[in-house]
């Protein structure tokens, strides 16, 4: 069974910051009354392989199940890993406890979906604020309270923002505050779960904006988990699709964006409105049969094939499809039988699942 860590070696792995191979996240599932037995394995991660250079951000979309946001919490050992390795910087993060674990913490940082849900409302922000700095980083009280104030100014909030509470702030004044308690260490790798997805339209550009600002000033290197393609292609270097716990396609945003191969981001793609009517009504949209299988009884071979439009009996029910560097798409890495055969022409999604638009006449 493939792993997903094929071609990773053929990739440019200078300067990685974070090394991520074979990472495992299965949470048990337990039955009986009087005795838990442990019958089964939900598999919300399921061997993901990935890099992520200093300094860039990695996009990780996929649909809701997928695994994203538990991947995102493994790396930070927020949910512990079943297996697998994490390195960061060299250091594996993953074997890692106590003191050690401790004072790797600091050099990662979470910005969560929901502000108001990872803020805590009996705090003040003041306290919010400088409760990570009296863990990593004991100063004197005027100290602390002064680098709270630096950093709230820099995410765009007034210093007098200290003395409130959460909810006296609209969601894109909190989403800042939580940005801001995610940056307040200087951390060199920063997660964002959907950090504008709870968020107005009118209000994501400027917390994307902000992210890419503070990015810039500080040299962070983000792993950006969304579900938005939109987003995820204006702020991404590279972008990785994760279906049913394991990561499908991987690429340079552009590249990914112009030439998607695996199926399933074929229809992701194909769902993404197009800002002008005419193209709009006459480009195919590829419709997904059923739903998303249970992590818990993943599909055999191709866990995608199931819903896949482009599936061919035999091969897809029984094989599993390594992920692999497509010939002439360098880091370009696809986890499906037909990516060759997609790239070229040579096979077409069933006239069932396509629906093609009518043509305004």
């Amino acid at each position: 069974m493939a792993d997903g860590s094929e071609g990773l070696d053929k990739l440019d792995q200078r300067d990685d910051l974070l090394v991520v191979d074979d990472l495992k996240v299965h949470f048990p599932i337990k039955k009986g009354l009087v005795v838990d037995r442990t019958v089964g394995h939900v598999k919300a991660v399921d061997g993901v392989s990935l890099r992520v250079r200093r300094g860039s951000t990695y996009g990780l979309v996929g649909e809701s199940g997928c695994g994203k946001s538990t991947f995102g919490r493994a790396v930070l050992r927020l949910e512990e890993p079943t297996g697998g390795t994490v390195t960061l910087d060299g250091v594996d993060v993953s074997a890692l406890s106590g003191e050690k674990l401790r004072q790797a913490r600091r050099r990662m940082q979470m910005v969560f979906q929901d502000p108001l849900a990872s803020l805590d409302p009996r705090q003040s922000v003041q306290s919010l604020m400088i409760e990570p700095l009296r863990v990593h980083d004991p100063r004197p009280q005027a100290e602390l309270i002064k680098r709270a104030a630096d950093m709230l100014e820099l995410v765009g909030m007034p210093r007098s923002a200290l003395a409130k509470y959460p909810h006296e702030f609209s969601g894109g004044q909190r989403q800042r505050i939580g940005i801001a308690r995610a940056m307040i260490l200087n951390p060199d790798l920063v997660i964002a779960d959907e950090p504008v997805s709870a968020l107005d339209v009118s209000v994501q550009a400027q917390v994307i904006n902000l992210l890419e600002r503070l990015q810039k000033e500080f040299g962070l290197t983000y792993v950006v988990i969304a579900h938005d393609l939109a987003v995820v292609r204006h702020i991404s270097d590279r972008v990785g699709v994760m279906y049913l716990g394991r990561l499908v396609e991987e690429a340079d945003a552009d590249e990914l964006y112009q030439t998607p191969l695996h199926p399933y981001t074929i229809a992701l793609m194909s769902a993404i409105p197009i800002p002008d009517p005419e193209v709009e009504d006459r480009r195919e949209r590829i419709l997904l049969r059923g739903d998303l299988p249970s992590p818990a009884n993943p599909p055999s071979g191709c866990r995608f094939h199931t819903r896949c439009p482009y599936r061919q009996p035999t091969l897809c029910d029984t094989e599993v499809p390594e992920l692999r560097v497509i010939e002439g798409h360098p880091g370009h890495r696809v986890s499906c039988h037909w990516a060759e055969s997609i790239l070229a022409g040579r096979v077409e999604p069933a006239d069932s699942l396509v629906v093609e638009a009518a043509v305004a006449e």
